[in-house]
């Protein structure tokens, strides 16, 4: 009986050295694409739910947190819903500044989605998007059409709920080199710290 309460004893002192020493779980990389290619319907996506969304009322929703349509990125907030949304760039690239980026900067400065003049063929119009976002590719001129070069730059961005992920816009092609898929990576923090490792 003695040994026992002996082995209880060791292992409830085990249990609770880890809890105190315990440090915050790493989050996982999620690598997802989107269906973009229609030029009049937005594609709702939900970090929660690591997918797209039914939205009824986008305007008046905090179910979704970023939304596309082709190339356009609009966030949930500012001119686009009521709420949190908005972006920064942190100006790191590519996988190596993606992994480099831990935190969230305190002095980081995130921009709402507002009215902005894009380039429609020869001419422009104005749509609302997340203007910080619009910088996530190029336009390349060649031969066989215009194609969008992704600009490799990783954004921080702050989901209607006001938590935070990081993202990197990887391709805007499918496998089938059909335009208007949209495939991102990103790290999402749920507990809505800063920490994005």
């Amino acid at each position: 009986m003695n040994k026992i309460v002996l082995l209880s004893a060791i292992v409830i002192s085990s249990l609770s050295a880890c809890k105190k020493g315990d440090t915050a779980q790493p989050i996982l990389a999620q690598t997802f694409e989107i269906n973009s290619t229609s030029s009049t319907e937005w594609k709702y996506f939900s970090f929660d739910s690591n997918d797209t969304i039914t939205v009824a009322d986008p305007a008046n929703s905090n179910a979704w947190d970023i939304a596309f349509q082709r190339y356009r990125i609009k966030t949930n907030g500012g001119k686009s819903g009521n709420g949190s949304g908005s972006a920064t760039n942190s100006y790191q690239h590519g996988q190596t500044g993606f992994d480099a980026l831990k935190i969230v900067s305190d002095t980081a400065t995130f921009v709402s989605d507002d009215s902005t003049k894009i380039a429609i063929q020869e001419s422009y119009a104005y749509y609302i998007v997340n203007p910080v976002l619009y910088t996530w590719f190029s336009l390349e001129f060649a031969s066989e059409g215009t194609q969008i070069i992704p600009s490799d730059y990783i954004y921080i961005i702050k989901t209607a709920t006001g938590k935070y992920a990081k993202v990197w816009f990887k391709s805007y092609y499918s496998p089938e080199n059909v335009s208007g898929y949209v495939t991102f990576q990103y790290k999402y923090q749920p507990d809505g710290s800063k920490n994005l490792e």
